[in-house]
C-alpha cells in the first residue's frame, strides 16, 4: 500500500469534530476497513480530538489543533496535537475510569486503547501534547 497523508488544522471548537470525522471517513474509504472498524475509528477520533480541544487547549478559540491521518504499509495512523501544553498521566485516568462511576465522561483513554492497536502521548510541557494512535489495516479478502 502506498504512503498517504493528510494534515488538517482546526480551531479549538467542539463543533469541528464532526467535520474532521467526515474527512477521516473519506480518507479511509479505500483502506479495506469494515463499517464496524470505521465506526470504532470515529469513536477513537472523537475521544482524542474532544480531549485535545476541551482539556488540552481548554477550548481556547485563539488556539488550534493539528490532525494528521496517514497510511504507511498496512497501518493507519491518527495524530492529534494540541497547543495547551498541559501534561497529565493517561494511565491514571484509564485506571480510575474502570473503578469510578462518575456519570458521563472519563472513559476516553480506555476506549481509545481498546479500539486502537497502539496509543501513546508525547508531552512538551507548556508547548504541546501529541496523541499518536495506530490501527492495522485488514488485508483484502
Amino acid at each position: 500500500m502506498e504512503k498517504q497523508e493528510l494534515h488538517i488544522q482546526i480551531p479549538c471548537e467542539l463543533r469541528q469534530v464532526k467535520n474532521v470525522r467526515q474527512i477521516m471517513n473519506e480518507f479511509c474509504k479505500d483502506l479495506n476497513f469494515s463499517k464496524e472498524d470505521v465506526l470504532n475509528l470515529e469513536i477513537a477520533l472523537n475521544e482524542g480530538l474532544s480531549n485535545a480541544i476541551e482539556h488540552g487547549s481548554f477550548a481556547n478559540k485563539k488556539k488550534h489543533v493539528d490532525i494528521e491521518f496517514n497510511v504507511e504499509g498496512r497501518s493507519f495512523f491518527i495524530k492529534i496535537k494540541d497547543y495547551g501544553g498541559k501534561e497529565f498521566n493517561p494511565e491514571f485516568f484509564e485506571r480510575i475510569s474502570l473503578k469510578k462511576d462518575w456519570g458521563h465522561g472519563g472513559r476516553g483513554i480506555y476506549l481509545m486503547k481498546s479500539i486502537m492497536d497502539e496509543l501513546s502521548y508525547i508531552f512538551l510541557p507548556n508547548q504541546y501534547t501529541l496523541l499518536y494512535m495506530s490501527k492495522k489495516i485488514p488485508k483484502e479478502n
